[in-house]
């Protein structure tokens, strides 16, 4: 029994192979009338492989049924015979019967020779076909042996078919391959192309019990004279069609999917199905083959094993099939697709034949898909109108078989058999009606804003209307009498809803669905509405034109189903009116818009908080500009800060930033429209940063835009504006202490073996007040005095700060001195003394004792010099640097000159050799600073003699005398008083 069942593995390996296939391979362009949710299901044995062959049956009473054959059923014996059940129709499912047939081996003897038939593993119902009141299944794996005496032909796969009569329950078997042939080649020679026998005649000729392989009528057609044909599967699948114009002839196809010499790529098993139907409508057979093991070159140069359908159209006149007309591929690797290809008939009732084509390894998880592919002038549409999904578990194998073109509901369409033998199901889709809908909209073509013909029902406000009409119509075969559909009415539909231009009148809605029966009916329903237009300041296009639609669909069922038929035809429709414009006769406004522009506060410095004022100047020379706008182009690094006009009433712009390819451009209205000769004068603030990269210059275009359909737009112009570097740099320098009084004859004391006078702090600052950054600052300090013993200055140190690297030239405090010397007070005349002395300073100019000089200058000019060099490689914005100088009075340098003053004098300057960008610079920072000390020098007052204080009091009291005696002599002393009051009452 196993070497029996190896030509069924064999020959049918496409069974075994499971794939995954997603099921947006291949989208449906529309969904197609037969149903995926009301489905009728059929169950075999488990593991017989029901469903592997399946047709429609139909007897001479209109009773319907469904043969399916499962070839590895088991027979009385247990052994897998396989068989045949006839389910009969009904929409909820019913228990299929098996069609009984004689399934053992027979032995019959003839003269000297026995002939054997071995009906294990034999594959009954491999196929299975129906023709008015018969079925004929065939099982392709039936062995036939002959024995004549010593000798024998061996066992041979000769076939056989099994033939029911189901109205006279007549049986017979037909077995056109075998014969009594006593070669050691006979089972070489039977390999049997094509066998044709008129079934009355099978009936006629046969008896029960008999080996019936040869009927009078028969055409038997071999290929074993050609050794070429062997092992190509000639007959491996068989249609029947027209293809030599001769109506009395009937041509047969048959597939050879393993024949090197077939159309198809090797191993692509071209021929494993083939299909022959009308799909253009020309009323000429065309064919299709399928090529399930097909594989594609994908993009990255690999094969996928995908399948493939080839479609041959029938050319004019008795020529040849040529080159396809179509390829139809598969998207899902391992899918198979074309496995199985099943004519459906007129569908949708479009005038073309319509077909199906499996991939039973396709679809979701690999469980199998079935793609509907709709007949059409040129042939088939390349893509599949509708897709079903495998209803089984993986690996069920669906669409192995499918069979089409038979109304089993009787509802004037066309239905689906899938067989699924991996499941043991079959599952029936129905076709639903199709209802081709027509639909009208009608709408006045313009409309004028000034005339105000309605008024709102809630405000009363008069506004522009229109009637917009809509009739909906419905025609097709078996037309339910209730049709009941739903019309969707849109206004504006290309507009947002909060934006859309027109509204019904009564809503104040834009869009409102009407609900039609249209049972029975042969004219159409119409149904007429009144919209508005709304205020022309409430939206701002008033150039597009408005479009008005109607989507038509039906309405659900009472309990939310959808309708058991399919709408077509025009289910959605649209048409547009417009808004009048005062354009002239044309009614087609064309602008000439022109647009000039200045700029001030340029050039644009890197490191500075630029603001850029854009002086534009807009104008119309033209008709209306409808949405006129004002666009600017920002370079990097720019952002809108605001706009103004100068236009009475409009003055401050309505101005937007957004982003255009990646590009930020501030849009602002002009009007709408812009009228003719408005001319616009607009001041624009854009700030402008970070220009470090930006190059020597940077570009704004401004462009005037319009939504005109003539000459919308101005000329771009482009404004490129400079970009530099420049940065102010600050020195400044400063002493502490500013001035140092010192007694004159503090050189002359006892005790001179201090040599360290005051400490003396000559400060250098540098500050980079931008805005941009500078490189390769140098400064140079010159200080007078190089720490000698004739130095009025020792240098203690030099400390720099803030980055600077300062080189002094000598070095510093030879002595190695320590630095740390408070800046101390002016020291005391004497210290022996314990009263309170008072100094007298004497600054320049000032009157002075005559043994005082004056001050005296000491500067790099006239005393040795410390040079010191100092370097910074960048200095950012901001960013300060210093240098103190600590340095001490060299107390014996002025013991030798004790009555001079001095002003100790040092000097700085700086340069900057570049500024680190690629843009220009402005200058390059450059400057000076003096730090001056002045030292002044202080006399002591001594003590006034005694008889210097007795002459001067004694000299005052004199001169208090002789001032009464003068007064005296001049009368002062004698002048009249005024009189009182009292004197003037007692005289009364």
């Amino acid at each position: 029994m196993a070497r029996a069942l190896c030509p069924l593995h064999a020959l049918w390996l496409l069974e075994w192979v499971q794939v995954l296939w997603g099921p947006g391979a291949a989208p449906a362009a529309w969904a197609l009338n037969l149903d995926p949710e009301r489905l009728t299901f059929y169950t075999g044995p488990n593991g017989s492989h029901f469903g592997f062959s399946l047709d429609f049956y139909k007897d001479n009473h209109g009773s319907v049924a469904i043969a399916v054959g499962a070839p590895r059923v088991q027979g009385r014996s247990q052994e897998e015979t396989g068989g045949v059940f006839l389910c009969p129709w009904r929409a909820e499912g019913a228990p299929c019967s098996p069609l009984l047939f004689d399934l053992n081996d027979e032995t019959r003897k003839v003269d000297s020779q026995t002939f054997q038939t071995f009906k294990a593993g034999q594959g009954l119902g491999a196929s299975v076909v129906s023709w008015k009141d018969y079925i004929v299944a065939c099982a392709p794996w039936l062995h036939w042996n002959v024995v004549e005496k010593t000798e024998e032909a061996e066992k041979t796969p000769v076939g056989g078919c099994f033939l029911a009569q189901l109205q006279s329950a007549g049986r017979a078997e037909f077995s056109p391959c075998r014969d009594n042939t006593m070669s050691r080649d006979h089972h070489k020679k039977n390999y049997c192309l094509l066998a044709r026998a008129p079934i009355a005649d099978i009936f006629q000729s046969y008896r029960p019990g008999t080996l019936l392989w040869h009927v009078g009528t028969q055409n038997l057609t071999v290929d074993s004279s050609d050794p070429a044909f062997f092992d190509g599967y000639r007959g491996y699948s068989v249609a029947v069609g027209e293809f030599d114009g001769n109506l009395n002839t009937t041509e047969y196809v048959f597939g050879a999917p393993a024949w090197s010499w077939t159309l198809g790529a090797v191993a692509s098993y071209f021929g494993h199905s083939v299909a022959v139907t009308d799909v253009n409508g020309d009323g000429r057979h065309d064919l299709l083959v399928g090529a399930p093991l097909y594989m594609d070159s994908r993009a990255d140069r690999k094969l996928a094993e995908v399948g493939r359908v080839y479609l041959f159209l029938q050319p004019r006149g008795s020529h040849p099939l040529g080159a396809p007309s179509l390829l139809l591929t598969g998207t899902q690797l391992y899918g198979r697709f074309g496995s199985a290809i099943a004519p459906l008939g007129d569908l949708n009732r479009d005038g073309y034949n319509d077909v199906a084509v499996a991939a039973p390894y396709g679809g979701p998880s690999g469980r199998g898909q079935v793609q509907v592919f709709l007949g059409q002038s040129e042939g088939l549409s390349p893509r599949p109108s509708q897709v079903l999904d495998s209803p089984f578990s993986s690996g069920s194998g669906f669409g192995f078989s499918l069979r089409g073109a038979a109304d089993i509901d009787d509802n004037g369409y066309p239905d689906l058999l899938v067989g699924a033998y991996g499941a043991d199901r079959v599952a029936v889709y129905r076709a639903q009606p199709v209802v081709k809908a027509t639909v009208q909209l009608l709408v006045q073509g313009s409309l004028n804003p000034a005339v105000k013909d309605c008024v709102l029902p809630k405000t009363k406000t008069p506004v522009s209307c229109f009637n917009i009409q809509v009739c909906v119509g419905a025609t097709g075969h078996n037309v339910p009498q209730k049709l009941r559909l739903n019309a969707e009415l849109q206004l504006d539909r290309q507009k947002p809803r909060q934006g859309r231009r027109v509204l019904l009148l009564n809503s104040q809605q834009a869009g409102t669905t009407l609900h039609l029966d249209l049972g029975g009916r042969l004219s159409p329903i119409c149904h007429t509405t009144t919209a508005f237009l709304r205020d022309e300041a409430d939206f701002r296009d008033k150039l597009s034109p408005i479009v008005l639609s109607v989507n038509v669909s039906l309405q659900p069922e009472a309990d939310g189903l959808a309708p058991a038929l399919v709408l077509h035809g025009d289910t959605h429709v649209q048409e547009q009116t417009r808004i009048i414009l005062d354009c002239g006769e044309d009614d087609l406004c064309v602008p000439q818009l022109q647009l000039a522009a200045s700029l001030k506060n340029t050039p644009l410095l890197i490191g500075a908080d630029n603001v850029l004022e854009l002086k534009i100047d807009a104008a119309n020379e033209g008709e209306g500009a409808y949405e006129a706008e004002l666009a600017v182009h920002l370079p990097d690094g720019a952002h809108y800060m605001r706009a103004v006009s100068d236009v009475q009433g409009f003055e401050r712009l309505v101005c937007n930033q957004k982003k255009e390819n990646e590009t930020k451009v501030v849009l602002c209205e002009l009007g709408n429209p812009m009228k003719r000769n408005a001319r616009i004068g607009i001041t624009m603030l854009v700030s402008v940063e970070n220009l470090e990269e930006a190059g020597e210059h940077v570009s704004f275009w401004l462009q005037i835009r319009s939504k005109n359909s003539q000459n919308p737009n101005s000329e771009v112009l482009p404004l490129d504006v400079p970009v530099r570097a420049d940065a102010h740099v600050e020195l400044r320098g400063s002493s502490f202490p500013a001035f140092l009084v010192v007694a004159a004859e503090e050189g002359n004391r006892e005790n001179v073996s201090d040599t360290r006078g005051p400490k003396v702090e000559h400060t250098y600052e540098l500050h980079n007040n931008g805005p941009s950054s500078v490189s390769g600052l140098h400064l140079s300090i010159h200080l007078p005095g190089q720490s000698r013993a004739s130095d009025l200055l020792y240098i203690l140190d030099i400390q720099p700060q803030g980055g600077l690297q300062c080189t002094p030239q000598p070095s510093p405090n030879p002595l190695k001195l320590d630095l740390g010397v408070p800046t101390p007070a002016p020291s005391p005349v004497s210290r022996g003394h314990h009263k309170r002395e008072r100094r007298q300073a004497f600054l320049s100019g000032s009157k002075q004792p005559s043994r005082l000089q004056d001050p005296v200058l000491v500067s790099c000019d006239s005393a040795p010099c410390t040079v010191v060099q100092c370097e910074l490689q960048e200095m950012e914005r901001g960013q300060r640097a210093m240098v103190t100088v600590h340095a001490v009075l060299w107390l014996p340098s002025l013991r030798q000159r004790p009555l001079d003053q001095f002003v100790l004098q040092s000097q700085a300057w700086f340069n900057v050799s570049s500024l680190p960008y690629t843009v220009p610079a402005l200058r390059l920072p450059r400057g000076e600073a003096l730090v001056k000390t002045q030292l002044l020098r202080a006399l002591e007052e001594r003590d006034i003699p005694l008889w210097w204080v007795l002459v001067g009091v004694l000299s005052g009291l004199l001169l208090l005398t002789l001032l009464v005696l003068a007064m005296w002599k001049a009368g002062f002393f004698k002048r009249n008083r005024p009189p009182l009051e009292e004197d003037d009452e007692e005289e009364e």
